[in-house]
């Protein structure tokens, strides 16, 4: 289900997720990754969730018949700090009062701790928001849990002050991904001179979506 997972993943045979939590879906026979909602479920028996919302070229290409009872779809969610994976089919697509996708109960779930993750070494431009002050940064490690980043101070510029438990905003391009990606999190610790400060970051709980580039990136670089 994830790639590079290692020691920290585990197996599970329960789904843990709330009603309205957000899904990444890929279904077998349609390109890419798709964003969804999960709306319910009945224990051991099927999950239900919202047709994605595809991209106009595809449904005009004809959609609908990928979405047949017995087509492989993979399930990805974060939930409480952990990333959730698993393999299903679909029973049934209903189109009617509501576009939802009735899933088979996965037989086995995937959990991938995001604390137990080591950081990987990089060296990523990024621009920093604190307390509405925008300074260039340095990301100089990251994983899908938070990073450790570093701002030096540009000439007549005055390093933005920053305590433990602030919260920032560090906005960067991701090699391979043409657009810019925005991530927030609370500084954790704090290390600093007169000419720059390096900041340990915790991420706070970001999109499936977000969290699935990070893990890309890294597993590029490793």
């Amino acid at each position: 289900m994830t790639d590079g997972e290692g020691d920290n993943l585990e197996t599970e045979k329960r789904v843990s997720i709330e009603v309205g939590g957000q899904l990444q879906v890929e279904i077998k026979g349609i390109p890419s990754r798709y964003q969804t909602i999960f709306v319910g479920m009945e224990l051991d028996e099927y999950l239900i969730i919202k047709e994605p919302v595809f991209p106009h070229k595809l449904r005009i290409s004809g959609i609908k018949h990928k979405l047949f009872p017995g087509n492989e779809i993979t399930v990805r969610y974060i939930y409480k700090g952990s990333v959730f994976g698993f393999q299903t089919k679909l029973i049934e697509a209903l189109y009617t009062p509501k576009r939802l996708l009735f899933l088979e109960y996965p037989k086995v779930i995937e959990k991938h701790d995001l604390r137990l993750t080591k950081r990987i070494d990089c060296y990523l431009p990024a621009i920093t928001k604190i307390k509405d002050q925008e300074t260039q940064g340095i990301i100089l490690d990251i994983n899908e849990k938070g990073c450790r980043c570093l701002i030096k101070a540009a000439k007549n510029m005055k390093l933005p002050v920053v305590q433990n438990d602030d919260q920032i905003a560090l906005r960067c391009h991701f090699p391979g991904n043409p657009d810019e990606q925005m991530v927030s999190g609370t500084v954790k610790n704090i290390t600093k001179d007169s000419k720059k400060t390096t900041l340990g970051i915790q991420f706070h709980e970001m999109t499936v979506e977000l969290h699935s580039i990070i893990e890309q990136y890294i597993s590029t670089v490793k």
